[in-house]
């Protein structure tokens, strides 16, 4: 799914920014690689720092856990070890890398990730028009279940590589970009929202057409009339050609919607059967002429 590893992280902090006063008191570390979580770095943090009581109120860490973990000067360059060259992600990701470079800095240590992803920004432009796009509430309404105390790092952390990893079956099912360079979702984050689906789409034909001796003969020869196809929830598409994704040579379909813009799918996607009202539909049925 992900061309390159990404590192999803959260912190549960004494305060809401390091600038006044606030430190890390746990975080978790999850590595992904292709499709799955592959590793987790966890840990409970010693800041020698007191713990507000609405602190330990929303997330359940007391001043006795934090007593007991292990000291920040251990703690913070395991983290940036495990972080690595590793593109970096978090939920609000300007809240958790101000905090990684804070933490950092005090112990002169120097985190090398490769840019950041921030997973709310994505949602919003990727699932547009949701009535929330806080951790809980957008994972509900996707379907994404926590596996542990929500406002604890390692649970907070689970569910966004889901919805990280969701984010990347959807550019694959809606827009055929398959697998997802990390840094194309640095771009996206950049992109007012308007200006997404435009760029989404262009991607794999960018792909084809910086690689034509990749590209298949397209699949109705211009001699013959277009071939038409309608979406089973409505609207006829063009069919343009076929072409041989650059990164697995997987095939893709190529088409063409009423208003000009041009879509991808993957083949096995464009011509699947899909249940609807109990009866079996073809996703994109041809037309008759």
């Amino acid at each position: 799914m992900f061309d390159k590893p990404i590192v999803m992280i959260d912190f549960e902090t004494s305060g809401m920014s390091p600038d006044q006063g606030g430190r890390v008191t746990e975080v978790a570390a999850l590595r992904i690689v292709g499709g799955e979580v592959v590793d987790r770095y966890v840990s409970l943090i010693n800041c020698n720092v007191r713990i507000p009581s609405f602190i330990t109120q929303l997330t359940g860490i007391t001043q006795s856990m934090v007593n007991k973990a292990p000291p920040v000067s251990e703690v913070m360059p395991a983290l940036v070890e495990f972080i690595g060259d590793a593109t970096l992600a978090a939920h609000n990701a300007s809240f958790d890398e101000k905090f990684l470079l804070a933490e950092s800095g005090r112990l002169c240590l120097a985190p090398r990730h490769d840019g950041v992803v921030c997973s709310v920004k994505l949602s919003r432009r990727v699932f547009p028009g949701l009535d929330s796009y806080s951790l809980g509430p957008l994972a509900s309404s996707l379907g994404i279940r926590f596996k542990g105390q929500a406002h604890r790092a390692e649970a907070d952390a689970e569910v966004a590589s889901a919805l990280l990893l969701r984010i990347g079956e959807h550019l694959g099912e809606r827009y055929g970009i398959t697998p997802v360079d990390p840094r194309l979702l640095q771009e996206v984050n950049k992109l007012s929202a308007a200006k997404v689906a435009s760029f989404l789409q262009k991607q794999p034909l960018l792909k084809a057409a910086a690689n034509p001796a990749q590209a298949a003969l397209p699949v109705i020869p211009s001699t013959k009339a277009v071939q038409r196809y309608r979406h089973y929830k409505g609207g006829i598409y063009e069919l343009v050609c076929e072409a041989t994704q650059e990164s697995d040579l997987s095939p893709v379909i190529v088409y063409k919607a009423h208003n000009g813009t041009y879509w991808t799918r993957p083949k096995i996607v464009f011509f699947e059967m899909l249940e609807v009202d109990g009866q079996m539909v073809q996703r994109f049925a041809p037309v008759a002429d």
